[in-house]
């Protein structure tokens, strides 16, 4: 994926102006590189934060992401895998289009799907400001 920065403009009176990015292509007002892909974060303000995250050749976390809030995962492109702790949550598979409702509590990694997929997974993530994805 051709990631690329695109700054975020602020007015003269401290708001964000309205901006439209792409995030199949990347854009994100900052990007920074994990071993388990690469985040864009799209929006980050009252309240609320707004996220894409691209996998591909990630690796997969052995530990368990613990939700603190509810986060709301929507997939863009490719397929993602999640993989929960408790052992009455079975494994999903989420598809392109599809929502998941990530309850607070909930312990769970995700990861590209298949594994040996040639595209990267996209998908947005959507929470509290100041919870980590």
């Amino acid at each position: 994926m051709g990631i690329r920065y695109v700054p975020v403009t602020i007015e003269d009176d401290g708001e964000t102006a309205p901006q439209v990015f792409n995030l199949l292509r990347g854009e994100a007002s900052q990007i920074r590189s994990t071993p388990f892909g690469d985040v864009g974060t799209v929006f980050s303000g009252r309240g609320i934060e707004l996220v894409w995250v691209s996998k591909l050749g990630e690796l997969v976390d052995e530990g368990w992401f613990p939700a603190e809030d509810v986060d709301l995962i929507l997939v863009i492109q490719g397929q993602l895998k999640f993989e929960f702790e408790a052992p009455d949550q079975p494994d999903r598979v989420l598809h392109v289009g599809e929502v998941l409702v990530l309850p607070a509590g909930a312990r769970c990694r995700a990861y590209r799907w298949p594994r040996d997929a040639r595209e990267a997974t996209i998908f947005v993530a959507v929470y509290p400001a100041g919870a980590t994805p």
